[in-house]
C-alpha cells in the first residue's frame, strides 16, 4: 500500500475512532483510545516453593531409673518386730535400697540445620516481537487502559493466482479499570508475507470484502467502534486480502493517534506477533497475572512529514 494512502487511511481511522469514542459519552476521552505503554509477554513461572519449616527440637520423655543397692535389714537383738514395736530378736522384715528409684530428663536430639529459602523464580518477559498465541499485556502505567491482547489461529483462503484471504483471530480483554475504545479492523493488520524464500512487508488491512471472498461471516464489532468495558473480553475474526504466500507477521497499532511514524507505518507503539519467533517460554500466565513495570518506555515515533494531498482533494488535511 502506498505510504501516502496508508497515512490517510490511518488518519481517517483515528479521527473516526476519536469522534465515535467521544460520542459514546462524557466519560470517554482520548485517553480511552491511546496505549502508550510498552507491550509485554509475561511467561507463566512456577510458584515459588515455600521454605521448609524445620521440626522443633525433640526431647524424649523422662527416663525412670529403678532403685539400686537393696540391703536386708539386720537383726536387732532382743527385738521382735510386730509391725509397730520390737518384740523379739528377729530381723526387721524386708530391707531397703541404698539408691531409691528416680527419674532423669530424656535425651535431647541434635537440632536439624536451617534450610536456605528457595530462590524466587525470575520472570521471563518479552518486550519485542511475540509468538502467535502469546498473551500480551499493555497499559496501566503511562496509560489509563490495561489490556490483554492476543493474535492466533491464522488461516489462508486462496482467491486467485496473485491474491489470497488471510483470516486470524484476536483477543481483547480489558483487565483494568478504564473503558477501552478501538476499531479492530482499523488497528490490526497483516505486516509480512513470505513466499519463495523471500518476504514482503506492508500493511494489509482487514475488510468485509475479504471475508465475503472467503465465505466468512464477520462479527459486527470487527469493522465498527468497539467499546470494551472493564472485565469484558472479545474474540473476533479479522480477514484481509494479501499477496499469495505465508502470513508470518501481524501488527497491532496500540496508539492510533500518535503523530509519528513507527518503522514504515504511520502511527505509534505497534506490537508485532510473528510465526517465526523463537521464545524459551510459550506458556501464557492465565488470569490474575501481575504485570511488571515495563523495563523501558514505548518507542518514540519519528515525527512524520507533512502529507502532500492531490490538488483535487480540497478537504484533505482539514
Amino acid at each position: 500500500m502506498n505510504t501516502k494512502y496508508t497515512a490517510l487511511y490511518l488518519l481517517l481511522s483515528g479521527l473516526m475512532l476519536v469522534t465515535a469514542a467521544l460520542a459514546c459519552g462524557a466519560a470517554t476521552t482520548v485517553s480511552n483510545v491511546r496505549i502508550r505503554d510498552l507491550p509485554q509477554f509475561i511467561c507463566a513461572t512456577s510458584t515459588p516453593r515455600p521454605t521448609h519449616t524445620q521440626a522443633p527440637t525433640q526431647v524424649q520423655p523422662a527416663v525412670y531409673i529403678p532403685p539400686a543397692g537393696y540391703v536386708t535389714y539386720t537383726p536387732v537383738p532382743g527385738c521382735i518386730w510386730n509391725g509397730f514395736v520390737c518384740a523379739t530378736n528377729t530381723p526387721h522384715p524386708g530391707g531397703s535400697y541404698s539408691t531409691p528409684g528416680h527419674y532423669v530428663p530424656g535425651a535431647t536430639s541434635t537440632p536439624r540445620p536451617t534450610h536456605t529459602p528457595w530462590p524466587t523464580p525470575t520472570a521471563y518477559v518479552l518486550t519485542g516481537r511475540f509468538f502467535l498465541g502469546a498473551d500480551v499485556y499493555t497499559g496501566g502505567f503511562e496509560s489509563e487502559i490495561s489490556l490483554r491482547l492476543r493474535i492466533e489461529h491464522v488461516e489462508v483462503y486462496p482467491v486467485d493466482a496473485v491474491r489470497q484471504v488471510v483470516a486470524w483471530n484476536i483477543d481483547i480483554e480489558n483487565v483494568g479499570q478504564a473503558a477501552y475504545a478501538t476499531i479492530p479492523g482499523g488497528q490490526v493488520f497483516v505486516a509480512e508475507v513470505g513466499t519463495s524464500g523471500t518476504r514482503r512487508s506492508g500493511q494489509w488491512w482487514a475488510s468485509a470484502e475479504a471475508a465475503q471472498a472467503a465465505g466468512i461471516t464477520l462479527q459486527p464489532e470487527v469493522l465498527d467502534v468497539l467499546e470494551v468495558q472493564p472485565g469484558q473480553q472479545y474474540r473476533l475474526t479479522l480477514t484481509a486480502f494479501t499477496p499469495v504466500g505465508e502470513p508470518v507477521r501481524f501488527g497491532w497499532v496500540l496508539d492510533p493517534l500518535a503523530n509519528g511514524r513507527d518503522g514504515d507505518l504511520i502511527g505509534g507503539n505497534v506490537a508485532y506477533w510473528a510465526s517465526d519467533v523463537s521464545a524459551e517460554c510459550r506458556l501464557n500466565p492465565g488470569p490474575g497475572v501481575v504485570v511488571p513495570t515495563p523495563s523501558a518506555l514505548a518507542p518514540t515515533p519519528t515525527a512524520s512529514r507533512t502529507p502532500q494531498y492531490p490538488p483535487w482533494c480540497t478537504w484533505c488535511g482539514h
